[in-house]
Parts: C-alpha cells; structure tokens; sequence
C-alpha cells in the first residue's frame, strides 16, 4: 500500500489538500533550527525534505538561508509544489528506498518517517543515513500518539525511535516538541542526530 506510488498520488488528485497539509509549514521548523543551529548546522548547507508534499517545509528552510531538495514519492505532490512555489527550492519526484540521491548536509523530516510501515523503519534510516554526508543531521518530527486514527502516520514510542536512530546516528536531542501546530500539539517530539 504505502509502497505504491499511486496510493501516494490519489491524496493530490484534483489539487487536493491532503489530510496532513496544513497549507503552511510546521511551526517546527523554527524549533528544529534552534536545536540544529548551535550542534552545528549552517545556513547555506545542503537540505533535503523527502516526503515534502506541497513543499511548505522546504520553502520555509530556503528562506532560512538553506539550499533545499524538495522530495516527494508523489508526482502530483511535486507538481503542486511547483505550482505554489515555482523554483525558489529544488523539486525532485523520486523514491528515497531506490534512487542514489545526495549526498546532503542534513535531512529535515517531518511527515515522511512516520508515513513508513512500521517494518519498513530500519531500511528508512539506514536510507537517511546513505543520503547524509559523514557528519550530516536527521532533524526528524515524528508522532507518538496519532489518536486511534488508522495509519500512515504511523506512532513510534520514544525509545523505539532512539533505538532505530542510533543504530547509524548519534541522537543530540530526543524531546517533546513544544512549537506543534495546535493540531497537533502534545503528540509529537523531535530527534536531532548526527550520521556518524
């Protein structure tokens, strides 16, 4: 299912919003820099956002000074992107498990992770670290309480996200988050690792 491009593809059909969209970016984005910023990450570096639907995250990283790769599995998320943003960040459709992508400086990650089947989380990271440079950061929102809804997203315990990051990362930061959009505040928590 989630391995299917066209199951990605229906959630943009007919311009949709999909459920997800927030039609702008995560106020997380502001958290995640503050956390990244003084670990080591600059402005100027090489971003990627797989997963980026209509690219409001990445929008919102270049005009932090990043150079940003816009991500989505979804054709007809990436042509929305470019419909709303036109060229201001790199759009790219690709799949992140089978094409050699990168390398970059870091991976922000907000709803692509926790989109994964569950059995799929250890090749993701394995994935996210192949894509980083020696060094590079996975800034990563992911849910632990998605409310019963049926998935993907997908919710992951705390100490499973660690225990997967830390097989190819070094976690700088594992906390709740405290800027979640409203929505979702209170069912999220941000991880800053560094690919070792």
């Amino acid at each position: 299912m989630t391995t299917q491009r066209d199951y990605w593809n229906r959630f943009y059909e007919d311009a949709a919003r999909p459920v997800w969209d927030m039609d702008r970016a995560t106020p997380l984005v502001a958290e995640v820099l503050d956390l990244a910023l003084p670990l080591g990450l600059r402005p100027g570096c090489d971003l990627v956002v797989p997963g980026c639907g209509y690219g409001h995250d990445a929008v919102e990283l270049e005009g932090h000074g990043f150079s940003v790769t816009g991500l989505d599995f979804a054709p007809l998320a990436i042509q929305g992107a470019m419909h709303r943003y036109g060229d201001r960040v790199t759009w790219s459709q690709a799949d992140w498990f089978t094409t050699h992508l990168g390398p970059w400086d870091g991976i922000f990650d907000h709803t692509c992770f926790v989109a994964m089947d569950p059995v799929r989380r250890p090749a993701y990271v394995d994935a996210c670290a192949e894509h980083l440079r020696p060094g590079g950061f996975w800034l990563v929102a992911a849910f632990h309480d998605v409310q019963g809804r049926p998935a993907p997203p997908h919710e992951i315990p705390m100490a499973e996200l660690r225990r997967l990051a830390e097989a190819r990362f070094e976690a700088l930061h594992l906390a709740e988050a405290q800027q979640s959009h409203p929505r979702r505040a209170g069912r999220e928590y941000l991880l800053v690792a560094r690919r070792r």
